[in-house]
């Protein structure tokens, strides 16, 4: 769920219980009146509160993000809802009417259960949609803080939304990280909170020591750990301690994620991230985007305030090589990512972004862990003949084809893991993405690899 997201469905719902909650209060005045016998001071007190209460509970919902939203309606504003329901039920049966309780009760209970029965399932359902790249935009002029960290939200989540979708930008983090308290896809670490334990993980035993030491090279990616004046010059902090700081900390995790691996998120023990390197194709984020989200991993957890922030703005950042040309006007009909098939079969798989799941001979940085290896000249043919196989290819570039434009056909089986590979991990789009000729190529690529002889 993205940050600033609120959610329709539960502010309506919430509306309606504060209405619902006045019209009980009329009602049990409207039955003090006609009886003599009722305590219409006592009653009328306690239902007025009530109504009094779910009205302030729905105004303060109006003012929550959604992820804030679910919790406080199904932690609070759900019990008080209930109890209403309850004391209007004691109510009647203490005054001996209970034949006179009007079928709005029976009616309110059967909404309530469907509607947050409904509500639920589809807030539960993966709900993902993949942002085409933002076009490379230069810093013009200055920069506050504030805007710098909006860059690094737009960077991880795009900079379009639509309610109730996860949305995911050029840096593709929400494929696996989770960002707000509770909420855990399992994939990779949750990062709320990242900030404070970033100061602290560069102080555990472990992370001096595994999966390598500290002052180590890592040779996939040439960093050395806990050693940032040593990453390469256009990423390195500019000025600043020696030491290792959870700036460098979080900045090494997006470069070298293999140089510290959060204990049951790994590989091999714990000693493999599947995690992509984002300064590398595909993402090839640079040094001014590496620093913005940095900057918003830094801030993202105390909305409008930047005390945390110890990245430099671009215009104060004295390692700042990069050239800054003139920024290109925002366009609001910004034309989604198309791959004609006059590209050349690194550039298509690149701008698809196979590379962050998969890992694919013959393209370069194609390492990704999050989903099957693809050596589908051999794994075709024997996926095609599983009894759990419901698809509808008969042969490899049926199969392949099949794979790329409907994912859920066909599970694979992640034998590391013991069970298969999630569905709705993979986007649904690339039909709406790949010309015909683009598609007959990938499909005729892919349909080709196979593992390297030897291994």
């Amino acid at each position: 769920m993205l940050p600033e997201q609120h959610d329709i469905l539960f502010t309506f719902i919430a509306i309606v219980f504060a209405v619902f909650a006045l019209f009980v209060f009329g009602n049990v005045v409207q039955h003090c009146r006609e009886r003599e016998t009722a305590n219409g001071k006592m009653w009328g007190t306690v239902f007025g509160a009530l109504a009094v209460l779910c009205f302030f509970l729905t105004s303060h919902m109006l003012g929550l993000i959604q992820a804030d939203q679910l919790a406080f309606f199904f932690g609070t504003y759900v019990w008080v809802i209930i109890s209403v329901l309850l004391i209007w039920g004691v109510f009647y049966k203490s005054e001996g009417i209970g034949e006179r309780s009007p079928p709005i009760i029976r009616g309110f209970f059967f909404w309530t259960a469907v509607s947050l029965s409904l509500a639920g399932y589809t807030n539960w359902l993966p709900q993902q949609r993949s942002d085409p790249p933002p076009k490379a935009e230069a810093i013009v002029g200055d920069l506050t803080m504030e805007e710098f960290s909006e860059m690094g939200r737009v960077i991880i989540f795009g900079a379009k939304q639509v309610a109730g979708q996860k949305s995911i930008g050029k840096g593709q983090c929400p494929l696996c990280h989770t960002f707000d308290p509770g909420d855990n896809i399992g994939r990779c670490p949750n990062l709320f909170g990242v900030e404070k334990r970033s100061h602290d993980r560069v102080k555990e035993d472990r992370y001096m020591t595994s999966p390598l030491a500290s002052g180590e090279t890592e040779p996939s990616t040439g960093v050395v750990k806990g050693v940032p004046g040593e990453l390469d010059e256009e990423y390195r902090r500019a000025g600043g301690p020696d030491e290792m700081t959870g700036e460098d900390y979080l900045r090494e995790s997006l470069m070298c994620p293999t140089c510290y691996v959060v204990t049951g998120y790994g590989k091999d023990g714990d000693t493999k991230s599947p995690m992509p390197v984002i300064n590398k194709p595909p993402i090839s984020l640079s040094r001014v985007e590496i620093n913005a989200v940095v900057a918003y991993l830094q801030s993202k957890d105390t909305p409008g305030e930047f005390g945390a922030v110890t990245v430099p703005l671009p215009q104060d950042d004295a390692g700042n090589t990069g050239g800054a040309p003139v920024a290109e006007e925002e366009d609001d009909s910004e034309q989604p990512t198309f791959v004609t098939g006059q590209e050349d079969i690194q550039a298509m798989i690149n701008t698809l972004g196979c590379p962050l799941c998969h890992t694919i001979p013959g393209v370069e940085g194609a390492m990704g862990a999050l989903g099957p290896v693809l050596h589908e000249k051999t794994n075709a043919p024997n996926r095609i003949k599983d009894p759990n196989y419901k698809g509808k290819a008969t042969n490899t570039k049926e199969y392949v084809r099949e794979s790329i434009l409907n994912p859920s056909a066909y599970l694979v089986f992640n034998e590391e893991a013991g069970e298969a590979f999630p569905d709705g991990l993979m986007p649904t789009t690339f039909g709406q993405m790949l010309s015909v000729e683009a598609l007959d190529k990938l499909v005729d690529f892919i349909s080709q690899t196979e593992a390297p002889a030897g291994s």
